[in-house]
């Protein structure tokens, strides 16, 4: 008597489909004022020295915030 395997007859677990193309995420007013303020503070200081990060120009940014 010979013995043959049969096919494995598994289900393949559904893998959760991802979101394609997606969309922008919605800013908060207050985050995309912080956003163009941050950006602006980085371009002025880029022209000063262009070796400045952009975590500089956040550092900068909140000192003038604070300053208001």
């Amino acid at each position: 008597m010979v013995k043959t395997r049969k096919a494995a007859s598994r289900k393949t677990a559904s893998r959760k489909t991802r979101k394609q193309g997606g969309g922008k995420r919605k800013l908060s007013p207050g985050l995309k004022a912080w956003n163009m303020r941050v950006m602006e503070v980085y371009r002025e200081m880029k022209k000063r020295n262009p070796a400045t990060k952009l975590r500089d120009a956040m550092k900068e940014a909140k000192k003038r915030k604070d300053r208001e």
